[in-house]
């Protein structure tokens, strides 16, 4: 069976659209409504619609979602001998005429994040290193741990000390490879970053792998309560939606033992 989201959308195209699609499939199901003259039920469809459209666009239902994902603040770190900083993916993004890939605009914050830890790191003891996880879900043509591992060389990283797992399709490769790093490298401690919005299901696909890493926080969503619903709140709920999701895949998988034992994954590959 697979593994959760092992068949993710490829570059989470299409999980922007779930909030849209929703409004629309109850105003599209009107339509069998009225030609079959129910108009109560063609009523109640116009209201959840309109509802879910008040509540989704302007903002009232994403502010709740971000305020139960988004609870994880900038920790206190106490860097030990020897340090991990593992940087989760967020896309890449190719340059129109050049074909040049660089970071998407989320990973942007996530990269200064890293490179911030490793120097307050390396100010205290020489063994510090990124971990960078990510394959290329865009087809740019260049894998995100690669593009990722460029961008934080430019910022003065040392290649060294730059670990790169350029295999991860989702989140729960992310874990799944980077504990066989691990491995490798053993370390005293891990810290994982990624946005808010993302670290409670990463903690809970890395602790399935036995890794308990220091999350992190490299942003936060805020959401400002409109008059009128705007698109924006639309995609952010989705975003929302779509971890909890995730959540909700990875515990129902482990319900029906459709999750692989870490153990397994491990000895299959070594």
């Amino acid at each position: 069976m697979n593994a959760p989201e092992e068949r993710e959308e490829r570059g989470g195209e299409t999980k922007t659209l779930m909030s849209a699609l929703f409004i629309a499939l109850l105003l599209l199901f009107t339509v069998p409504a009225i030609l079959l003259g129910y108009k109560k039920l063609n009523l109640l469809l116009i209201l959840l619609a309109l509802m879910s459209l008040i509540c989704l666009g302007n903002g009232f239902i994403p502010a709740y979602l971000l305020y139960c994902l988004q609870k994880y603040e900038e920790p206190i770190i106490h860097w030990q001998k020897n340090n991990t900083i593992v940087l989760l993916e967020a896309g890449t993004s190719k340059i129109p005429h050049t074909h040049t890939v660089k970071p998407s605009l989320f990973s942007f914050s996530r990269i200064t994040t890293a490179a911030a830890l490793y120097y307050r790191c390396k100010a205290i003891t020489p063994e510090c290193r990124i971990l960078i996880s990510g394959d290329d879900p865009f087809d740019n043509g260049k894998s995100e741990a690669a593009t990722y591992g460029d961008t934080l060389v430019s910022l003065g990283v040392h290649p060294t000390d730059i670990l790169l797992e350029p295999r991860s399709k989702n989140t729960f490769q992310n874990a799944e490879f980077t504990r066989d790093l691990l491995k490798k490298y053993p370390t005293d401690q891990i810290l994982l970053v990624a946005s808010a919005l993302n670290l409670p299901r990463a903690l809970l696909y890395f602790s399935y792998f036995d890794i308990h890493p220091i999350p992190v926080p490299s942003d936060f969503i805020t959401i400002h309560f409109s008059k009128f619903p705007i698109a924006y709140y639309l995609t952010i709920n989705d975003f929302a939606a779509h971890e909890f999701i995730g959540i909700a895949r990875f515990y129902i998988y482990n319900l029906f033992g459709w999750n692989p034992q870490p153990s397994a994954i491990y000895t299959a590959r070594t």
